[in-house]
Protein backbone atom coordinates (compact mmCIF):
# COMPACT_ATOMS: atom_id res chain seq x y z
CA UNK A 1 0.00 0.00 0.00
CA UNK A 2 2.95 2.72 0.88
CA UNK A 3 4.36 1.59 -2.51
CA UNK A 4 1.46 3.31 -4.15
CA UNK A 5 1.41 6.29 -2.84
CA UNK A 6 3.48 8.83 -4.20
CA UNK A 7 4.18 12.27 -2.91
CA UNK A 8 3.72 15.92 -4.43
CA UNK A 9 5.89 19.17 -4.92
CA UNK A 10 4.03 20.12 -0.97
CA UNK A 11 4.80 17.01 0.92
CA UNK A 12 1.54 15.25 0.32
CA UNK A 13 1.14 11.54 -0.11
CA UNK A 14 -1.61 10.33 -2.61
CA UNK A 15 -2.57 7.43 -4.29
CA UNK A 16 -1.55 7.58 -8.07
CA UNK A 17 -3.90 5.17 -9.35
CA UNK A 18 -6.84 6.49 -7.61
CA UNK A 19 -5.62 9.93 -8.31
CA UNK A 20 -4.01 12.04 -11.59
CA UNK A 21 -2.70 14.36 -9.48
CA UNK A 22 -2.70 15.69 -5.74
CA UNK A 23 -6.19 16.16 -4.37
CA UNK A 24 -4.98 17.62 -1.66
CA UNK A 25 -3.22 20.63 -3.39
CA UNK A 26 -6.76 21.06 -5.60
CA UNK A 27 -8.75 21.98 -2.26
CA UNK A 28 -8.59 25.43 -1.26
CA UNK A 29 -6.33 26.07 1.79
CA UNK A 30 -9.17 26.37 4.77
CA UNK A 31 -10.49 22.69 3.71
CA UNK A 32 -7.39 21.51 4.40
CA UNK A 33 -7.40 22.19 7.64
CA UNK A 34 -10.67 20.20 8.13
CA UNK A 35 -13.35 22.47 7.04
CA UNK A 36 -16.33 21.08 5.17
CA UNK A 37 -16.80 21.78 1.38
CA UNK A 38 -20.36 24.47 1.32
CA UNK A 39 -23.18 23.40 -0.32
CA UNK A 40 -24.98 25.44 -2.67
CA UNK A 41 -28.60 25.14 -1.93
CA UNK A 42 -29.97 27.32 -4.69
CA UNK A 43 -29.39 28.51 -8.06
CA UNK A 44 -26.35 30.79 -8.98
CA UNK A 45 -27.63 34.76 -8.35
CA UNK A 46 -28.63 35.79 -12.00
CA UNK A 47 -27.11 39.15 -13.67
CA UNK A 48 -27.87 42.27 -12.56
CA UNK A 49 -31.33 42.94 -14.66
CA UNK A 50 -31.29 45.90 -17.10
CA UNK A 51 -33.63 48.98 -16.02
CA UNK A 52 -37.22 49.12 -17.13
CA UNK A 53 -37.80 51.05 -19.60
CA UNK A 54 -39.37 54.56 -18.89
CA UNK A 55 -42.98 55.14 -19.14
CA UNK A 56 -44.92 55.94 -22.13
CA UNK A 57 -46.05 59.34 -22.45
CA UNK A 58 -49.62 60.24 -21.73
CA UNK A 59 -52.01 60.91 -24.64
CA UNK A 60 -51.51 64.66 -26.14
CA UNK A 61 -54.04 67.30 -25.94
CA UNK A 62 -55.52 69.14 -28.65
CA UNK A 63 -53.93 72.14 -29.86
CA UNK A 64 -53.89 74.53 -32.38
CA UNK A 65 -52.01 74.04 -35.20
CA UNK A 66 -48.09 74.57 -34.79
CA UNK A 67 -48.99 76.09 -31.70
CA UNK A 68 -46.99 75.17 -28.48
CA UNK A 69 -48.95 73.70 -25.44
CA UNK A 70 -51.01 75.47 -23.58
CA UNK A 71 -48.89 78.03 -21.19
CA UNK A 72 -46.27 77.59 -23.21
CA UNK A 73 -43.99 80.66 -23.28
CA UNK A 74 -43.62 80.03 -26.91
CA UNK A 75 -47.19 80.55 -27.90
CA UNK A 76 -47.03 83.80 -29.65
CA UNK A 77 -49.10 86.27 -27.84
CA UNK A 78 -52.30 88.25 -30.26
CA UNK A 79 -52.72 91.02 -27.60
CA UNK A 80 -53.91 92.03 -23.93
CA UNK A 81 -56.63 92.24 -21.12
CA UNK A 82 -55.50 94.32 -18.79
CA UNK A 83 -57.97 94.30 -15.67
CA UNK A 84 -59.31 97.80 -14.75
CA UNK A 85 -61.59 96.72 -11.98
CA UNK A 86 -62.07 94.02 -9.74
CA UNK A 87 -60.57 91.82 -7.50
CA UNK A 88 -57.79 91.42 -10.00
CA UNK A 89 -57.20 95.15 -10.72
CA UNK A 90 -53.70 95.32 -11.99
CA UNK A 91 -53.25 92.37 -13.79
CA UNK A 92 -52.67 91.59 -17.18
CA UNK A 93 -53.85 88.19 -18.89
CA UNK A 94 -52.07 86.78 -22.51
CA UNK A 95 -54.35 86.48 -25.34
CA UNK A 96 -53.61 83.97 -28.11
CA UNK A 97 -55.00 83.24 -31.17
CA UNK A 98 -58.55 81.67 -31.47
CA UNK A 99 -60.87 81.21 -28.52
CA UNK A 100 -59.76 82.59 -25.24
CA UNK A 101 -61.82 81.68 -22.38
CA UNK A 102 -62.68 83.89 -19.31
CA UNK A 103 -63.80 82.41 -16.25
CA UNK A 104 -62.41 81.62 -12.43
CA UNK A 105 -61.16 78.27 -13.00
CA UNK A 106 -57.56 77.73 -13.68
CA UNK A 107 -58.50 76.14 -16.72
CA UNK A 108 -59.05 79.37 -18.65
CA UNK A 109 -57.42 81.47 -20.45
CA UNK A 110 -57.83 84.38 -18.75
CA UNK A 111 -58.30 83.37 -15.28
CA UNK A 112 -59.69 85.85 -13.08
CA UNK A 113 -59.64 83.84 -10.01
CA UNK A 114 -60.57 86.54 -7.40
CA UNK A 115 -63.71 87.86 -8.33
CA UNK A 116 -66.50 85.41 -7.34
CA UNK A 117 -69.51 87.21 -9.49
CA UNK A 118 -67.38 85.45 -12.63
CA UNK A 119 -68.14 82.18 -13.42
CA UNK A 120 -66.18 79.18 -12.76
CA UNK A 121 -65.51 78.27 -16.44
CA UNK A 122 -66.68 79.79 -20.03
CA UNK A 123 -68.32 83.43 -18.69
CA UNK A 124 -67.23 85.21 -21.49
CA UNK A 125 -64.69 84.01 -24.96
CA UNK A 126 -62.29 86.70 -26.61
CA UNK A 127 -61.47 85.44 -30.47
CA UNK A 128 -58.70 86.98 -32.47
CA UNK A 129 -59.57 85.86 -35.93
CA UNK A 130 -55.84 84.96 -37.39
CA UNK A 131 -56.71 85.68 -40.71
CA UNK A 132 -58.93 88.80 -40.77
CA UNK A 133 -56.69 90.22 -37.54
CA UNK A 134 -59.82 91.11 -35.80
CA UNK A 135 -60.99 90.41 -32.06
CA UNK A 136 -64.31 89.53 -30.98
CA UNK A 137 -66.41 89.47 -27.46
CA UNK A 138 -68.58 86.38 -27.56
CA UNK A 139 -71.11 85.32 -24.68
CA UNK A 140 -69.95 81.84 -22.73
CA UNK A 141 -72.17 79.46 -21.39
CA UNK A 142 -72.43 80.18 -17.84
CA UNK A 143 -75.83 82.32 -16.55
CA UNK A 144 -73.88 85.51 -16.05
CA UNK A 145 -74.33 88.39 -18.56
CA UNK A 146 -71.11 90.40 -20.25
CA UNK A 147 -71.00 94.24 -21.39
CA UNK A 148 -68.87 94.91 -23.86
CA UNK A 149 -68.31 99.63 -23.19
CA UNK A 150 -71.29 99.02 -21.32
CA UNK A 151 -73.80 97.28 -23.80
CA UNK A 152 -74.73 94.07 -23.32
CA UNK A 153 -73.15 91.01 -25.77
CA UNK A 154 -76.13 88.56 -26.84
CA UNK A 155 -73.72 87.52 -29.97
CA UNK A 156 -70.11 87.84 -31.34
CA UNK A 157 -69.36 92.13 -31.11
CA UNK A 158 -65.85 92.95 -32.50
CA UNK A 159 -63.41 94.29 -30.35
CA UNK A 160 -61.52 97.38 -30.58
CA UNK A 161 -58.26 98.80 -28.74
CA UNK A 162 -59.46 100.17 -25.37
CA UNK A 163 -62.90 98.29 -25.46
CA UNK A 164 -63.70 97.34 -21.94
CA UNK A 165 -65.01 93.90 -21.64
CA UNK A 166 -67.05 93.79 -18.36
CA UNK A 167 -67.96 90.12 -16.36
CA UNK A 168 -69.03 90.01 -13.01
CA UNK A 169 -67.22 92.87 -10.95
CA UNK A 170 -64.36 92.76 -13.11
CA UNK A 171 -63.76 94.75 -16.17
CA UNK A 172 -61.30 93.87 -18.37
CA UNK A 173 -59.72 96.45 -21.52
CA UNK A 174 -58.36 95.10 -24.49
CA UNK A 175 -54.84 96.05 -25.83
CA UNK A 176 -54.39 94.58 -29.35
CA UNK A 177 -50.76 93.38 -30.63
CA UNK A 178 -51.70 91.51 -33.98
CA UNK A 179 -53.89 94.00 -36.04
CA UNK A 180 -52.94 97.15 -38.32
CA UNK A 181 -49.41 97.28 -37.70
CA UNK A 182 -48.35 93.52 -36.70
CA UNK A 183 -49.37 90.23 -37.87
CA UNK A 184 -47.64 86.63 -37.07
CA UNK A 185 -46.86 85.37 -40.67
CA UNK A 186 -49.03 82.08 -41.98
CA UNK A 187 -46.22 80.34 -42.41
CA UNK A 188 -45.93 79.69 -38.25
CA UNK A 189 -48.78 77.54 -38.85
CA UNK A 190 -46.55 75.10 -40.61
CA UNK A 191 -43.30 75.36 -39.35
CA UNK A 192 -43.68 76.40 -35.99
CA UNK A 193 -41.21 79.96 -36.73
CA UNK A 194 -42.50 83.56 -35.53
CA UNK A 195 -41.64 86.13 -37.68
CA UNK A 196 -44.03 89.22 -37.41
CA UNK A 197 -44.24 91.27 -40.47
CA UNK A 198 -46.74 93.70 -41.05
CA UNK A 199 -49.97 92.18 -42.20
CA UNK A 200 -50.44 91.76 -46.25
CA UNK A 201 -53.12 93.71 -47.63
CA UNK A 202 -55.50 92.14 -50.04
Amino acid sequence: MADKMTRCGEGHFYDPTKHPACPWCALPPDLEAGGSRPVQTGPPPLPSSPPPPPPLPRAGVTRRPGAEPAGSKNEPVVGWLVCLAGPDRGRDFRLHAEKNFVGRSAAMDVCVSGDETVARERHAMVIFDPKRQMFWAVPGDAAGLVYLNGDIVNAPAQMNRDDVLEVGRTKLVLIPFCGEKYSWTREFLVTGEIDAVPPVSD
